[in-house]
């Protein structure tokens, strides 16, 4: 049997050592202190990386990462509680906020910045330009021979990221007027958007890729000039003398001269007073609109200056 002594002296050392132990409650989460997995469309990987960088270098208690996806996939994951925030280079479709609304979601759209979606070729393709009546035409004539100089009418194949990409959906609805209008072109759909460069830069010519502006700046930084950004004449009027094409810039987006353009839009059910919405604040603030920027996407929320390109 232990003497009262002993025991003294045991409950004496388990309370110094209680008094030595650190925490072990987590902090409850706040919007700058925490980890979540953000699940962004891969059309924007670019400027996503950017933008979690800035964040967690100005909170540094916070995690997020990333979860590279399809539009579609993304939303599904968001539908079926996968995931707690989501990022796409686009709006819910009609059909998609029925099934959220019979689940009695609440969901706002963060709308964080403009994108403008542009088309790339081989530096070999003939033309410097392209109006959307080629576009279109090169999208529904159906499948011809192509022509050895990369003529815009010969046959091109049209390269997408992967399906169901925001891309595709906004260059269907607005080149071909409906996503309902099918394509008779050769489609070839990429898992990566720097995969449509790899095959548009290679000597067959590869075919027309469609891109966002954010992947437009990835390939400056790096010097490539192995292929072109073709400007877009938006109403082919040539037989009357006007033929004016407009580049891909965000000057241009911002006068909406620029035809093919959508909206980065992010989405969550979460409270104010979690990561995912601190994020998101983030993205919506000077800090995070500059980024946008950086990346030739027209911010929605800062006022800027902006000068067209020459």
């Amino acid at each position: 049997m232990s003497s009262p002594r002993v025991l003294s002296v045991l409950f004496v050392l388990l309370v110094l050592s209680a008094c030595g132990k650190p925490e072990t409650q987590p902090q409850s989460e706040t919007a700058t202190y925490g980890s979540f997995e953000l699940v962004a469309d891969e059309v924007l990987k670019p400027v996503i990386d950017s933008l979690v960088q800035g964040y967690t270098t100005e909170n540094p208690t916070a995690k997020v990462t990333v979860k590279y996806v399809s539009a579609g996939e993304a939303v599904r994951e968001l539908m079926n509680k996968q995931a707690r925030a989501i990022i796409i280079d686009r709006g819910l479709t009609p059909q998609e906020r029925e099934v959220m609304a019979k689940d009695s979601v609440s969901l706002p759209a963060f709308r964080m910045a403009e994108d403008g979606i542009g088309v790339v070729a081989n530096r070999l393709f003939r033309e410097d330009v392209i109006s959307m009546t080629d576009l279109r035409r090169n999208m529904t004539d159906g499948i011809r021979e192509p022509s050895k100089d990369y003529d815009v009418r010969g046959w091109l194949r049209v390269l997408f990221p992967a399906y169901p990409s925001s891309i595709e959906a906004v260059v269907d609805s607005t080149v071909l007027g409906t996503t309902m209008t099918p394509k008779t072109a050769d489609v070839v759909r990429f898992g990566t958007s720097d995969s449509i460069f790899w095959f548009v830069k290679r000597p067959s010519g590869g075919g027309l890729g469609f891109v966002s502006s954010a992947w437009k700046h990835w390939l400056e930084s790096r010097n490539d000039t192995s292929v072109k950004f073709l400007p877009i004449i938006p109403h082919d009027l040539s037989s009357q003398g006007i033929s004016e094409p407009v580049m891909l810039h965000i000057a241009y987006i911002a006068e909406g001269a620029y035809p093919l353009t959508t909206i980065v839009n992010g989405y969550t059910s979460e409270t104010a007073n979690t990561v995912p919405r601190g994020f998101f604040v983030y993205c919506m603030t000077a800090h995070g609109q500059t980024v946008f920027k950086n990346f030739g996407l027209l911010p929605k929320t800062q006022p800027i200056k902006l000068v067209p390109a020459k």
